[in-house]
């Protein structure tokens, strides 16, 4: 049901208590037997008995032929029920009965913008701004706005070729809020068992994989995630460890609250709720995490907001998650603001709301952030929304393919699941993904460890990650067309530093890289990589800020150990002042360790020059390699 018939059948409901007794025929007052046989008409229609409703219809409509809101009545049950030649029927025999009435205006508009025809609609709309009280015209603007809106989507219907995703995800019963892993390997989905009865209904988690393209039989995630009760509406992190959902389970603060499990190898940890301030007494639902894990949106019907359902967002410091915030009027209406999915290019919003110009219904829009404010948004337009209602629309990462459900399509029943291509001006930034594997470096064992990305230009860290404690796997999203530092480290070893370059990259396929870490013992030696100097000098350039606080991190947390810098160069120039420059590079790294609360008995400092190559200086990147500065155990 549209937007403009829910707004129309609340003004309607008004129209059929206070102005029923004066409405019947024609010139007079209704007859009492068919005003009696009205409300019983009214009542069946309140509790859903609908056959029962037009049956006593029939009855008033014979006592009084011209019984306006009996003929309203009836279109409005045609309407719901998409009979639409039949609302149309009774809805125009109603404005010929009463052609100033508005109610019946507003009826028959939006009859006529159901079956398309705008300008009959805009023709009445424009009569009823004439005949409504001022303080009521703003919702009579608003359906003018749509219809407008409508008719010129249809005449400009853009690309939409949707494809069901097949009979191993969709089934007769619901299936929902497709989730999709960075690499598109995974599809998450939510399936309702479809019964009428609200309270029978049983919503589980599933997964899909990708199978030489073709998606494979979805499976349960079973428990600890999937219970007797509702789990659905939920986001899978970029890096496909962590799972945000919506559940009525046990130990939750209100009716539906957001948890979140982690994934272990092949299995996932117990749910933990979010806890305050995120959930409350009231409805929280529809999660969606940024790329960098640092700001999740949701829904939720708390106070303070601008409808009856809006979207927040909090960010995550190192005391946990900030108090949420509402996007604002720009996006939120006094309707229902849902389903939001930001994508991992951290800048581009998709949204569903039902209170926004559109085609009707809840339509799908997106917003982009652009210097720190969401811009005004905008709808997908026609065929891909249409007067029903759509929702849970998600993105790829590369931004040429969306995952939306819909029950207006030729599926197996209910609610399925649909991939299409996205048109160019609706899709978001490209971004990149880096897949990772820390190990060992002796004895090729995988290790869970800490892994920071920073952008090489500013040293300014992008994002922080984890690799799996079991399979020592990570996979993060990175905008595309940087340089970038990574910095990996666990307990007990030497940390790991490097650079890698997305610029010129193709960003159809991950950037891999593969960490083996050294054990802390006497002798063992890194390259710093991310220590930079300019040429010719030995002045620390602010790009090495993080790679020099690792060191510290590593040497405080390590009281004991001893080290020494070393400085090293390639053969090229005078081996003198290659000693010279050696020598003070690594003397700027010891004397900021000092100046940073290291005591200087635990530090040493060297220039090699060129004494102690790891690469052929016959080319130049070898040379590139012997240019460095290293970190060796002493004791």
């Amino acid at each position: 049901m549209s937007r403009i018939f829910f707004l129309t059948l609340a003004l309607s409901l008004v129209q059929v208590s206070c102005i029923g007794q004066k409405s019947g025929k024609k010139g007079g007052g209704p007859d009492k037997k068919a005003y009696d046989l009205f409300g019983q008409a009214l009542l069946a229609h309140d509790v859903r008995e609908d056959d029962k409703a037009l049956e006593i219809l029939e009855k008033v409509l014979k006592r009084d032929p011209n019984y306006v809101d009996a003929y309203s009545l009836r279109g409005q049950i045609y309407l719901e029920h998409k009979q639409i030649d039949l609302a149309t029927e009774a809805l125009e025999k109603a404005y010929q009965i009463a052609p100033d009435n508005l109610y019946t205006i507003l009826d028959l508009s939006n009859v006529y913008f159901e079956q398309d025809r705008y300008d009959d609609c805009l023709r009445l709309l424009n009569k009823a701004l004439t005949v409504i009280p001022p303080k009521a015209r703003g919702q009579v603007n608003f359906r003018i706005e749509c219809a407008e809106f409508a008719k010129n989507a249809m005449e400009n219907p853009v690309p939409f070729d949707p494809k069901n995703l097949g009979p191993n995800v969709n089934t007769k019963l619901e299936e929902y809020f497709p989730g999709l892993s960075t690499d598109e390997t995974l599809l998450y989905f939510t399936s309702r068992d479809g019964s009428l009865n609200q309270m029978l209904q049983d919503e589980d988690i599933y997964v899909s994989s990708k199978i030489d393209s073709v998606w494979g039989k979805s499976i349960s995630l079973g428990s600890p995630i999937n219970t007797k009760l509702n789990e659905g509406a939920f986001c899978a992190s970029p890096d496909g460890r962590h799972l945000l959902y919506a559940s009525s389970r046990e130990g939750g603060y209100g009716r539906f609250d957001i948890w979140i499990t982690t994934k272990e190898g092949d299995k996932w940890t117990q749910p933990e709720n979010l806890g305050r301030p995120i959930n409350t007494p009231d409805w929280e639902s529809q999660p969606s995490l940024s790329a960098d894990g640092k700001t999740l949106f949701y829904v939720s019907n708390r106070e303070d907001g601008y409808g009856r359902a809006d979207i927040w967002y909090t960010i995550k410091t190192e005391n946990g998650w900030s108090k949420p915030k509402n996007l604002g009027p720009e996006i939120n209406t006094p309707g229902e603001e849902q389903f939001p999915f930001i994508h991992p290019d951290g800048k581009t919003l998709y949204f569903v709301s039902d209170g926004l110009v559109g085609m009707g219904g809840s339509d799908i829009y997106y917003t982009r952030l652009v210097d720190g404010k969401w811009t005004t948004p905008v709808n997908l337009g026609y065929p891909i929304n249409t007067h029903g209602d759509e929702w849970s629309f998600v993105v790829n990462r590369s931004g040429d393919k969306a995952f939306f459900a819909s029950d207006g399509l030729n599926g197996y029943g209910g609610m399925d699941i649909y991939s299409m291509d996205l048109y160019p001006g609706a899709r978001p930034n490209l971004t990149g993904y880096v897949k990772g594997i820390v190990f060992d470096v002796d004895t090729k064992e995988r290790l869970g460890a800490e892994v920071e990305l920073f952008l090489l230009s500013s040293g300014d860290k992008v994002i922080s990650t984890t690799s799996d404690r079991k399979n020592g796997e990570f996979l993060v999203t990175l905008p595309g067309n940087e340089n970038y530092a990574f910095e990996a480290r666990a307990d007990g070893y030497l940390f790991h530093s490097e650079n890698f370059s997305l610029k010129d990259y193709s960003l159809e396929k991950p950037f891999v890289l593969e960490i083996g870490l050294k054990k802390i013992k006497k002798d063992q030696r890194i390259v710093l990589n991310n220590v930079f100097f300019d040429v010719d000098k030995w002045d620390l350039k602010e790009e090495s800020r993080a790679e020099m606080e690792m060191i510290l991190d590593l040497l405080k947390k390590n009281p004991t150990i001893k080290v020494e810098i070393g400085g090293h160069t390639d053969n090229t120039g005078n081996e003198a002042h290659n000693k010279t420059l050696s020598e003070n590079r690594a003397k700027a790294v010891y004397q900021y360790l000092i100046d940073h609360g290291i005591d200087a008995t635990r530090l040493s400092y060297k220039g090699y020059a060129s004494s102690q190559p790891i690469a052929d200086n016959n080319t130049e990147a070898g040379r590139a390699k012997n240019r460095r500065t290293e970190l060796r155990i002493v004791e």
